[in-house]
């Protein structure tokens, strides 16, 4: 990220916490990565506030949908000590270094000793020097994600680097600039804070029609008061700034109107995209995999097929020792008999399986060897021809995969692959992210709906999948679970968002619902089960719709339906 966005971003950030009185509350404190952690603002709507200090890939960002965790990434110590210190904090400010890719977050929360203080989160965007500090309000250092070159209580030393000691954009004069359009873009790269190569080339292309000085003015301009933020997709990789590139229109993807859904649409991309090349590395593996499973299978199918090709001599050597039971003579190498098939009639040595072994059973186990072998010919033809099919196939899928490029929509060597690999070789699909559960959480559709007495809201489910679904997806712990207690039924639930005491007359209302979705339906008095959603439970194995309650109440109502339905 450069200084230009990340001034903008710190400002909407700034503006949302002014609304305030006291800032946004600090929730969950996650490690998303090794070098990534993530603060939960607990914002109506829920944003996640995204600190990566990945050298030479930095990120600051808000986000809707919080990173996915890399699992095989152990936590970092500093969050566990960020964890602590933030416990019960509020973020109270924001700021952006002058000159440097910094930005501080001011925190108010509670020292070891449980009394108010003020901490300092200090978040590096600097290249190699990239880090997350946690310092006091003196700016002391506390503990940092990544490695330093000090020790805890040392005073913080910013980085420095070539940035620092070059012009500010607001700084340059008319006769500063070359007056030539071909030494003007050479000129900003060289000597201008955060100019980056396609800002620099934007300012000579539109000097091209104007003036020099009017075409700095104009982007300094843009990047000093942006009104707009413009995704470009290029063949270097993506690229975000608040300039509009009109030397490049054929690249523009996305316009946004400001930028924290600016970095937050992009950063999110560049995660899923990240996430799907791991996908497609796994699912090349896999291929490479099956490819080599075949190999082996086909070359154990050509020796059993090769040691097999005997079967003749195995027959001939047990109608031998049948022919020779009288006349044949043990050797220590086995027994020696008279071969009566060839003309001249020689004595052959034909080996036992042991020693001692009965002649008659030394037959049988000989014929018992040719039948199998007779079996083996004719199954393994069958089996060659499947392998090496299969085989063609794996090993073309391979090829496509090696040298397919990490698309966003699925490669048709993907979705043949998904179909043709064995089960236990396939990679495991991603787990739905959070926002795609937020959503399910949230879908009531296909539930009947009804506004009970004093406003409150009563669900009934029509299937077992939904009675399921309603249970442990939508419904919340303090919610009122219901159902019939020696019947078949719906499940109903009384939403209960404010956690407060439900009045008898809602639960009774309930009850009535609840007796008249079931097979009790024409009783006329009904037992129904009520309960908090956090003591019921799915059951291990069980089928959908089943659940067993730990604790609960009965009522006994009429099956009736007089409630206003809402859905």
């Amino acid at each position: 990220m450069d200084g230009f966005l990340l001034t903008a971003l710190v400002k909407e950030i700034s503006a949302t916490l002014a609304q305030g009185n006291r800032g946004l509350p600090v929730g969950k404190i996650a490690a998303t990565g090794r070098d990534t952690v993530t603060l939960d603002l607990g914002q109506r709507g829920r944003r996640w506030l995204v600190l990566a200090a990945r050298p030479h890939d930095s990120r600051f960002y808000l986000t809707e949908h919080p990173p996915q965790g890399d699992n095989a990434v152990g936590e970092p110590p500093f969050v566990a000590r960020l964890r602590k210190a933030l416990r019960g904090a509020r973020l109270v400010g924001l700021a952006k270094v002058p000159t440097e890719r910094s930005v501080t977050l001011t925190l108010d929360g509670f020292n070891t000793a449980e009394q108010p203080t003020r901490w300092l989160l200090r978040h590096d965007l600097t290249g190699r020097y990239a880090n997350l500090w946690l310092l006091t309000e003196d700016e002391t250092v506390v503990d940092a994600l990544r490695p330093w070159d000090g020790a805890p209580g040392d005073p913080y030393r910013s980085p420095t680097g070539p940035a620092a000691r070059r012009l500010a954009w607001d700084a340059v004069t008319p006769d500063m600039l070359p007056e030539t359009t071909a030494a003007l873009a050479q000129f900003l790269l060289e000597h201008l804070q955060g100019c980056r190569p396609s800002v620099a080339r934007e300012v000579a292309f539109r000097a091209q029609s104007g003036t020099v000085w009017a075409a700095f003015a104009d982007v300094r301009a843009e990047l000093l008061r942006p009104t707009a933020f413009f995704l470009y997709k290029k063949p270097e990789g993506w690229e975000l700034s608040p300039v509009q590139l009109t030397h490049a229109p054929d690249t523009l993807v996305k316009t946004f109107p400001s930028a924290r859904e600016a970095v937050a649409a992009l950063f999110d991309h560049l995660e899923r995209q990240t996430t799907q090349a791991a996908q497609l590395r796994q699912w090349r593996r896999a291929a490479t995999t099956w490819r080599r499973r075949l190999e082996r299978a086909l070359h154990k199918l050509d020796q059993a097929t090769a040691a097999a090709q005997n079967a003749e001599q195995w027959r001939r050597w047990g109608e031998l020792l049948y022919a020779n039971l009288a006349t044949a003579r043990r050797t220590p190498a086995g027994v020696e008999v008279v071969d009566y098939y060839a003309p001249e009639q020689p004595t052959i040595l034909i080996p036992l399986p042991s020693a001692a072994e009965d002649l008659v059973a030394a037959a049988q186990h000989y014929f018992h060897r040719y039948q199998r072998a007779q079996r083996t010919l004719e199954t393994n033809a069958a089996r060659r021809a499947t392998l090496v099919q299969d085989l063609a196939t794996a090993i073309q899928l391979e090829q496509q995969a090696a040298t397919a490029g990490n698309t966003e929509a699925p490669p048709n060597w993907l979705a043949e692959l998904r179909t043709r690999l064995p089960f236990d070789l396939r990679p495991r699909e991603p787990a739905a992210t959070d926002s795609s559960r937020l959503r399910e959480q949230n879908d009531w559709t296909g539930l009947r709906r009804y506004r009970g007495p004093a406003g409150y809201e009563i669900v009934v489910g029509r299937t077992a999948h939904d009675n399921d679904r309603l249970t442990f997806t939508l419904a919340r712990p303090h919610d009122l679970w219901l159902h019939t207690a020696d019947y078949p039924g719906a499940h109903v639930i009384i939403r209960n968002p404010q956690r407060n005491p439900i009045p008898p007359q809602v639960v009774l209302a309930a009850a009535e619902l609840a007796a008249y979705f079931s097979q009790a339906k024409q009783a006329g008095r009904v037992d129904v089960r009520v309960a908090e959603r956090r003591h019921v439970a799915r059951p291990r194995r069980g089928a959908p719709g089943q659940a067993l309650v730990r604790r609960s109440r009965t009522v006994t109502v009429t099956p009736r339906e007089v409630l206003p339905r809402l859905a």
